[in-house]
């Protein structure tokens, strides 16, 4: 991996940081001006594959995808509760922060937040790494990356999330080689996290 990219990653580390711990400008706005200009890098700096309309295969494996991740996230929350683990409290703290509580929140989420996310994450970093290197390395290393800039916000719980979902939203990049797939699945995934049937 060049020294660029290394700086970029740094770079994203920093500014996640910032949005998640940062209190004189709220986490709402601070995320989504991160995630932009993180984006337009992303743009810039690589060639994502985001002319390829997604077919019915790919909607349908992005949504059984999200399915999967939400369900694995329902049994991780069964697990904290069965076994007394003392993470519940940190649950709250992570839903009390990245729930959206009003109208303009939703829009930042669905319409720039989530795609900024998928382009950065899947589409820029993803294909930064050397062509010999095999999916599965690729898919665990960039989930690595994406969970420990999430360390940044100091939840231990969401950096573990971004692991899990990073490997889902990957692996979907990847085999589809379009963008579109886990940016769906990212949407769906939210959807039912936050808005449908929320764990908390």
């Amino acid at each position: 991996m060049s020294f660029t990219f290394i700086s970029i990653f740094i770079l994203a580390t920093i500014m996640l940081s910032i949005s998640f711990v940062w209190q004189p400008l709220d986490f709402w706005l601070l995320l989504p001006l991160t995630l932009t200009l993180l984006a337009t890098i992303a743009l810039i700096s690589s060639h994502i594959p985001m002319r390829r309309r997604p077919t019915l295969i790919h909607v349908t494996v992005a949504s059984l995808t999200a399915i999967l991740l939400y369900i694995c996230f329902a049994i991780g929350k069964l697990l904290i509760i069965t076994t007394g683990l003392p993470l519940l409290d940190a649950l709250e703290r992570l839903y009390s922060t990245v729930r959206p509580t009003e109208n303009w929140h939703f829009a930042l989420l669905f319409i720039l937040i989530i795609p900024a996310e998928e382009l950065f994450w899947r589409g820029y970093v993803i294909n930064k790494f050397p062509y010999q290197w095999s999916v599965a390395s690729k898919v665990v290393i960039a989930a690595a990356l994406y969970a420990i800039a999430h360390l940044a916000s100091g939840n231990v719980l969401l950096s573990t999330a971004a692991f899990v979902c990073g490997i889902g939203w990957g692996w979907l990049f990847i085999h589809t080689k379009s963008i579109w797939p886990p940016i769906i699945s990212h949407l769906l995934f939210n959807i039912l996290l936050l808005v449908l049937f929320p764990l908390i």
